[in-house]
């Protein structure tokens, strides 16, 4: 073991696209700054694993969000939404949540979609397999 602990026990955690984010281990050399690289760490590979979920919760919140700010913005005019203004007013706020979502959720979808494309690799995988265990007979 090295006198200066500064390769001791290390181990990389990857993000939800595989690219190491930090390296945890028991160096004795780390500044007080280790403990936040730790716990950023964990929260980027937990990240990857409800990523889809994650999305679709954050693009409704920013749709509900739309459509209250646009109410409130026509309530402060003075007017009544009844009837088709209703209609008028979700068509507004899918279109406002829809160009916020595009700019402001861009991380998260990209994180979505490697966890789609993980799962959809790993699904073919398992169908060649069973397709390869049925050619043998």
């Amino acid at each position: 073991m090295p006198a200066d602990n500064k390769t001791a026990d290390k181990a990389e955690v990857k993000d939800a696209a595989g690219v190491a984010v930090a390296a945890i281990g028991s160096d004795s050399g780390t500044d007080s700054g280790s403990d936040s690289e730790t716990l950023a760490a964990g929260a980027a590979a937990a990240q990857g694993k409800h990523a889809t979920m994650r999305y679709a919760t954050l693009r409704i919140a920013i749709f509900i969000v739309s459509l209250a700010v646009l109410w409130g913005l026509v309530a402060a005019t003075g007017h009544i939404v009844t009837g088709n203004g209703v209609l008028y007013l979700m068509m507004g706020a899918l279109l406002v949540s829809g160009i916020a979502s595009f700019f402001l959720l861009s991380r998260q979808r990209d994180a979505m979609s490697v966890q789609v494309t993980r799962r959809t690799e790993r699904m073919a995988h398992k169908f060649e397999e069973n397709a390869a265990m049925e050619d043998e007979d």
